[in-house]
């Protein structure tokens, strides 16, 4: 399935996007709950934020994720093509199914990405991820327009 990738310009933005959809409720239309799609996200920006002073962190800020995963994402979005989520970044526990849990893991790895100096291509790409997977997430209002 198709979907139109919403455009974020800002964490914040992000982060009203997550508590609508956490107040409001929500219809998915694709596999995951909105407290998996989070934590997904999160397991991401922790690992970014991990490892983004070193050799393979700085590669992929600045490489992998604008150019490879951003241009080819969009590409296989476009077209419905549905790209295979990394083992360690698919949600595996229970927990992980709750959404208060997933917003909350989620608002964290947030603010400490916003105190990131020097990361403006991984918070473009983390924009964009977030954009890719609430994407999924309708606000249960609207679903039925």
């Amino acid at each position: 399935m198709a979907t139109q990738t919403p455009k974020f310009n800002s964490l914040d933005e992000v982060l009203e996007r997550l508590h609508l959809l956490q107040k409001e409720g929500y219809t998915r239309r694709g596999n995951w709950s909105l407290g998996q799609n989070c934590n997904h996200l999160a397991v991401l920006m922790e690992f970014s934020q991990r490892f983004g002073n070193t050799l393979i962190g700085r590669f992929l800020e600045k490489i992998g994720f604008p150019v490879l995963v951003m241009r080819f994402g969009s590409i296989a979005n476009r077209l419905g093509i549905r790209l295979p989520t990394l083992p360690f970044a698919r949600p595996k526990q229970a927990i992980e199914n709750d959404d208060t849990v997933g917003v909350q893991r989620l608002t964290d790895a947030l603010a400490k990405q916003k105190c990131r100096v020097g990361a403006k291509a991984c918070t473009r790409f983390q924009l964009w991820h977030c954009g890719h997977h609430l994407s999924f997430l309708t606000l249960r209002d609207q679903a039925s327009n």
